[in-house]
């Protein structure tokens, strides 16, 4: 009964922590008009014995879109906006999803808008924040609610200080996917009409 007791006392204090976790994490990110960096992202699938590594460059312009240009091995770039994502390669679209359509795709922009433009409140919605923040550094880990972003993703881990530095993507097929991203940089001169 006294155990019972005490986890009810407990409950309000951990609802209470997420939210302030999260608060202070954006405390600590910058969040510019426009962002700029570079990428490298290793990619373990299960049954092969290397690991796949991209590198490239993104830019992420705040409420407007992601581009995420992949240079090597191969170019591509995959532009997220609100309404839609958009892979290209060779300057040919190679996939367009549509976010009125594809219900996933709204789920997807929102989790990459909110990493990238460090809007790390919007993502308690979609899931269970945990970890810590100290000095200007801080940590977190995120489990998806349940619903359907767990039939997609077990977990994913972030770092960093007033920039994201570390993602870390647990799918839930056995993929993962550690993307490093570093140069980040806040950019006053866009390019025109890139998200248009």
């Amino acid at each position: 009964m006294k155990r019972r007791a005490l986890l009810l006392t407990l409950l309000p204090l951990a609802a209470q922590a997420a939210p302030d976790l999260a608060q202070s994490v954006r405390e600590r990110l910058q969040q510019p008009e426009w962002l700029r960096g570079e990428f490298t992202q290793t990619k373990k699938v299960p049954g092969f014995a290397k690991p796949l590594v991209s590198t490239g460059n993104f830019v992420a312009a705040r409420g407007r879109g992601v581009l995420w240009r992949t240079l090597k091995p191969f170019a591509s770039e995959l532009r997220l906006t609100q309404n839609e994502i958009r892979a290209t390669q060779g300057g040919q679209t190679a996939m367009k999803l549509d976010a009125s359509r594809e219900p996933a795709v709204r789920v997807i922009n929102t989790l990459m808008f909110a990493l990238l433009n460090g809007d790390v409140s919007g993502l308690a919605d979609l899931f269970e924040l945990s970890g810590s923040a100290k000095g200007a550094g801080w940590q977190l880990a995120l489990t998806p609610r349940p619903g359907p972003l767990q039939q997609v993703l077990k977990k994913v881990e972030l770092e960093g200080d007033g920039f994201v530095r570390r993602i870390q993507l647990f799918e839930a097929n056995g993929d993962e996917s550690l993307i490093q991203l570093s140069n980040q940089r806040t950019d006053g001169a866009p390019e025109p009409g890139l998200f248009q």
